[in-house]
């Protein structure tokens, strides 16, 4: 049995009947609370199942400390968690029912937010509870876990032309962000996304090429580049960091003058690399790798750009072909 300090609070870990019975994790503003807390389960005055009104706020907390800070997004997962706890008032979770989230989620869609947004946040609070339940932190059932994702509409994803990337490139020259034009030069030459690139240091530099190392999926890979661009980024980097530059970089799109779809900025790079890579001919199953797509069927989504793409339907129909 052991009480510890946590933040503000006093977290309450402990096994009431023992190893082999059921977990008591609970967090208390004072000691004094907590200790209480547990002489009520001891003497068998509480029942933790019936008596459960923790909020999700705190819910938050448990599931960080006993699993979550140990993923690779566990900063950005909390976040979410948080925001989607303060967005709903910070319910009772064993009290948050079907219809009180679809009427959230409703208003959130009328909003502006879209339904791949609340389908990630549907996913993070079902974790949150299934790996809490696992644990024996949590005993009550949770209703949320019938709730289905919402479908989402596809959308046609957007890339930049010639000329709209030379108009890009005359805005990123007018910052003043040391970092920005190297870093989107980079994203733009590789595919590889904006944090893989801002991340890049002088060891990932190497055999003409980079090697991206913090990546979404975990693996790392190896995209060639050309000597030039090598070089300028090697020289960067033996002398300094690449600093955080995003907010530059959305600031020069904006001076630019050039629009795009809602939510396609921060790839519309990596899109850009990946269009024009099919375009002029680019094999399918190499741009998969370089992208460091887990499955094909996530990078068939450029396939419609290939040049032999809707010609085949001329070359290869029946009519064309009466033998086959």
């Amino acid at each position: 049995m052991a009480i510890t300090k946590q933040g503000d609070n006093y977290k309450l870990d402990f096994y009431p009947e023992g190893r082999a019975g059921k977990r008591v994790v609970k967090l208390f503003p004072t000691k004094k609370a907590a200790l209480h807390y547990q002489k009520q389960v001891l003497s068998g005055q509480t029942k933790t199942e019936r008596l459960d009104n923790r909020r999700l706020s705190e819910f938050i907390t448990l599931w960080y400390d006993l699993h979550g800070q140990s993923l690779r997004s566990a900063k950005v997962t909390r976040q979410s968690l948080i925001h989607l706890s303060d967005s709903l008032n910070d319910p009772v979770l064993r009290l948050l029912s079907v219809s009180d989230y679809a009427m959230y989620r409703q208003k959130r869609l009328e909003s502006g937010i879209t339904e791949s947004t609340l389908n990630r946040q549907l996913i993070v609070l079902k974790s949150l509870y299934r790996e809490l339940k696992r644990l024996e932190v949590i005993a009550f059932e949770f209703p949320l876990l019938n709730v289905r994702k919402l479908k989402q509409r596809k959308m046609e994803l957007s890339y930049l032309t010639k000329d709209q990337i030379k108009a890009l490139f005359e805005s990123i020259d007018n910052s003043k962000n040391p970092s920005l034009k190297l870093v989107s030069e980079i994203s733009l030459a590789t595919g590889a996304r904006w944090s893989e690139c801002q991340c890049l240091k002088l060891e990932n530099v190497r055999n003409g090429g980079f090697y991206f190392t913090h990546t979404k999926n975990g693996e790392s890979r190896f995209v060639p580049v050309s000597p030039a661009l090598f070089t300028r980024v090697q020289d960067f980097l033996k002398n300094s960091e690449f600093k955080y530059c995003y907010g530059a970089y959305r600031s020069a799109f904006k001076r630019s003058g050039l629009s795009l779809p809602t939510g396609q900025l921060a790839h519309v790079l990596r899109h850009t690399f990946a269009s024009h890579f099919i375009m002029s001919g680019g094999n399918i199953l190499a741009l998969q790798k370089i992208l460091g797509h887990s499955s094909l069927q996530v990078t068939m989504i450029y396939s419609h750009l290939s040049p032999d793409y809707l010609n085949q339907a001329v070359a290869l129909n029946p009519l064309e072909n009466p033998k086959v």
